[in-house]
């Protein structure tokens, strides 16, 4: 761009981010832009909103995961409690039983769920590293 380049237009490109936060990039065109300089310019804003979209995810997914180790945590211990029970001879109601088949189901999820929470968080990591600016 040389001073005095007329300009010919503008663009803006927003992004939703998460907590109701949102980011905006604009740009310009200039009357010596071809559509090759116009896209090249326009992808790596994207890139820019991406990877910034992206590295504002990274602590809601660890919150997450967080969030489900706890809950994790509070099952094995109504899980202990319950076997505990049993194993000191009382009788379990119907609806303990039911809780600890309940629970025995929902253990394996959200250990599912914390793999897959934290191979999406090491990607999103990569993913914002490699993307850095150089």
């Amino acid at each position: 761009m040389k001073e005095g380049d007329m300009t010919t237009g503008s663009f803006t490109i927003q992004a939703q981010m998460p907590m109701g936060k949102s980011i905006t990039v604009s740009g310009y065109i200039y009357a010596h832009n071809t559509r090759e300089d116009i896209s090249a310019q326009v992808d790596i804003l994207h890139d820019v909103v991406d990877r910034q979209r992206l590295r504002a995810e990274i602590p809601e997914l660890e919150a997450k995961l967080e969030q489900r180790i706890n809950a994790l945590a509070t099952m094995k211990d109504v899980m202990a409690s319950l076997n505990m029970k049993r194993e000191a001879g009382l009788k379990l109601t119907s609806s303990e039983k039911k809780q600890i088949d309940d629970m025995s189901i929902s253990i394996r999820r959200v250990n599912e769920d914390l793999e897959k929470g934290r191979i999406a968080i090491e990607e999103a990591k990569e993913k914002c590293h490699s993307h850095q600016p150089k």
